[in-house]
């Protein structure tokens, strides 16, 4: 499942308006809460549109937007939350534009399976070993701002219940 995958963390930087992979191992820091709280995502995902047309995440895949990956495959690829609300924050994208999950299909499950594989050996990857959340954000009520699918996986800290 894994084979020419590559599961390590490193840096990424934009040289000349395309991202670029450096090849030293990034040391993970601990971070905290960013200044974004979950009251502004809201505000976000009342405002976001699901509309054709590049993303955030297809702005990522394609190299134009900088991204800290940890994680990369011809199916997808995981990288660091630029505003990360654990310690721990990161996203797993499929490189397949699926908007919603709620939209997806019988014929995504083999991806669906991947992505949530890559969560979890990421996961380990991150020294998660006491435990993460996994998350996905479906539509305007769901507090979805981006409208290509992602999984968050939060995790470094205790988490509280219930979430929303």
């Amino acid at each position: 499942a894994f084979s020419g995958a590559r599961l390590r963390a490193f840096p990424v930087c934009v040289h000349g308006g395309r991202a670029q992979r450096g090849d030293q191992p990034l040391s993970v820091p601990q971070r905290g809460l960013a200044a974004r709280g979950p009251g502004e995502e809201v505000e976000r995902a009342q405002r976001a549109t699901e509309q054709p047309g590049p993303t955030v995440f297809s702005r990522i895949l394609d190299g134009s937007l900088p991204a800290q990956l940890l994680y990369e495959d011809d199916q997808c690829i995981a990288f660091r939350d630029a505003a990360p609300q654990a310690p721990v924050h990161f996203l797993v994208i499929p490189r397949r534009p699926l908007a919603r999950i709620s939209r997806v299909a019988e014929s995504d499950a083999q991806l669906l399976g991947h992505l949530l594989v890559v969560a979890s050996q990421t996961a380990k990857a991150e020294g998660l070993s006491e435990g993460y959340r996994v998350v996905i954000n479906e539509g305007k009520h769901g507090a979805q701002s981006v409208y290509h699918l992602h999984l968050h996986v939060l995790g470094g800290r205790q988490l509280g219940w219930p979430p929303g």
